[in-house]
């Protein structure tokens, strides 16, 4: 065999090295970073008066997720004035401060604006806004949804806070998200304050197709705190043989009475 020139060995290692760069890409592409948090309307419930957000938004920034729920989310309304000196899209806010996307889907007006859902996300092919239902009356709520693609996939994922109140508006709700959700026929994650807890009807009406991210990694820690209660009422859920559970994370920080959860998610490829 006759010597290769030198030109050709180095274009050889050239397109090696290339090929080899880009499905180590490919392969990290395939994870998803996901953050889910009740905000307490952008104020310290902890210290009254004092707005969280720049606080919030240095933690997102050190997380570094792909996307953010957010509940309790203000969005110009006169409570806002009242923390801001002016009023405020916090959804907005937190976008310009992490260098993200943001949506806000409205859930109900309050206090001369909005009240509702919040998302995040580095790069999103859509937002949507899907109204929930509340057959015994109460407070109206909302989901925020998003799409993104993820290697050849597209990923729908959502973020929504259930009510608060009464349990059959809660089951109702859960029962429009699943439809929603499992309507898409794709690989979908959704998240958020939910209101119940693992022991109540309403968890148990989440069929065997979604995965309890805090299930899977057997972390059933708190993720609500008061001075009289505590429970694990926030959630990640992921539809089953989609996702490979990578980290599941409840991050203790006094910025809320909710702690925000992290969660790292592999996609699995046929």
């Amino acid at each position: 065999m006759k010597n290769q020139p030198p030109y050709f060995i180095n274009l050889f290692l050239i397109f090696f090295f290339t090929v080899g760069f880009s499905l180590s890409l490919m392969a990290q592409d395939q994870s998803l970073r996901i953050l889910t948090y009740n905000i307490y309307h952008g104020e310290n419930p902890y210290a009254p008066g004092k707005t969280n957000l720049d606080s919030i938004a240095k933690l997102i920034k050190e997380l570094n997720p792909d996307i953010v729920a957010l509940q309790e989310v203000d969005s110009m309304t006169g409570r806002s004035e009242s923390l801001y000196g002016r009023k405020v899209n916090l959804v907005d806010e937190l976008a310009q401060k992490t260098g993200m996307k943001g949506f806000f889907a409205k859930a109900m007006d309050y206090s001369q604006g909005g009240y509702g859902e919040g998302l995040l996300v580095k790069n999103s092919m859509q937002f949507l806004r899907q109204p929930l239902p509340i057959p015994v009356g109460g407070e109206p709520r909302a989901a925020a949804w998003t799409s993104i693609e993820l290697g050849n996939q597209t990923i729908w994922m959502g973020g929504t806070h259930l009510c608060h109140q009464f349990e059959a508006n809660r089951s109702a709700q859960v029962q429009s998200i699943l439809d929603f959700a499992e309507s898409k026929n794709t690989p979908t994650i959704w998240m958020g304050d939910l209101n119940f807890s693992p022991q109540n009807n309403e968890y148990q009406l989440i069929n065997d197709k979604w995965q309890d991210a805090a299930k899977i990694a057997d972390n059933e820690s708190p993720t609500y705190q008061s001075s009289s209660e505590e429970g694990r009422i926030d959630y990640v859920w992921f539809s089953k043989n989609h996702f490979e559970l990578v980290r599941y994370e409840v991050i203790h920080v006094p910025y809320s009475d909710h702690f925000p959860i992290l969660v790292e998610l592999k996609l699995i490829t046929p």
